[in-house]
């Protein structure tokens, strides 16, 4: 295909700019101080302007590590932190679980941590759930409770050698137990099916006072979660047949935002299980 003689023309007037404009910036610098400085300047604005472009790559690029670094610090204070509790609940001998702690039913091993990444959350339908990408080969077993630290995720039902799902809090049929405050009044807490961003407390006493802001904690009356992990703040309640409160609690958790979850392992679970086991054929 042949050229037109005006491409080259039109090519030799460009480079002719170019050089033109080369040579007023290299003459400016070179008659003045003042001019110096400002076409530095202006070169090193533009400098900077790369630079901070290839920050924000690299940056981006760390976001992955940075997650799972996070995740793994997560965890860990989590496990301090139930530690801590436990040792408080302990020297204070002034509840159910301070006097198990006392007598060595409960102590600080009885729960175990491990992080994992969500790859799947389901959100908009009745039963929902959740594959994280740890399984089997990471030691994860099914009915281990899966949480954060603002609150309950789900329990593990089924694992692969890699993944394991989880039966979702925002499922109709979950729900956990849960105690009102640092009093020991607990009851079943279950999504209400409605919105995600909210669960019911059953069966609390009508004489027990609620008062909107109260937090509501897992009460420690199961097997799958250890006590005292925040998982709401109690906004209203009604009386129900006339018997029992119903608080409505806005959970902390925001389901939207899963990325990454604390499985936690009861060490005595087997043991536990074995004994239900037994009481119920007996």
């Amino acid at each position: 295909m042949r050229i037109p003689p005006s491409f080259y023309y039109s090519m030799g007037r460009f480079l002719l700019f170019i050089a033109i404009e080369a040579i007023c910036i290299v003459m400016a610098s070179n008659n003045g101080i003042v001019q110096q400085y400002k076409i530095v300047g202006k070169i090193r604005d533009i400098q900077a302007l790369f630079w901070e472009a290839g920050n924000n790559v690299k940056a981006y690029s760390k976001l992955k590590s940075v997650n799972t670094e996070l995740a793994a610090q997560n965890m860990k204070l989590m496990e301090e932190n139930m530690k801590l509790r436990q040792h408080i609940f302990k020297m204070n001998g002034d509840s159910l679980t301070g006097m198990l702690l006392s007598q060595g039913v409960l102590s600080d091993t009885s729960f175990s941590y491990d992080w994992a990444k969500v790859i799947k959350n389901s959100l908009n339908t009745t039963h929902n759930y959740i594959v994280i990408n740890k399984g089997r080969n990471h030691g994860i077993t099914e009915d281990m409770g899966v949480v954060t630290p603002n609150g309950v995720v789900g329990i593990i039902r089924a694992v692969g050698k890699n993944h394991s799902y989880i039966l979702s809090f925002l499922n109709q049929k979950q729900q956990i137990s849960a105690k009102l405050g640092d009093n020991i009044t607990f009851g079943p807490l279950s999504w209400d099916g409605n919105s995600i961003g909210y669960a019911t407390l059953n069966e609390i006493p009508q004489h027990v006072p609620v008062s909107p802001g109260d937090t509501i904690y897992t009460s420690g009356y199961s097997s799958f979660f250890p006590p005292d992990i925040p998982i709401g703040i109690a906004e209203s309640s009604k009386i129900v047949n006339g018997m029992h409160r119903a608080v409505k609690v806005k959970l902390l958790q925001d389901f939207r935002l899963l990325d990454y979850v604390i499985v936690v392992k009861n060490n005595h679970f087997k043991e536990i299980d074995s004994l239900s086991g037994k009481i119920i054929t007996e």
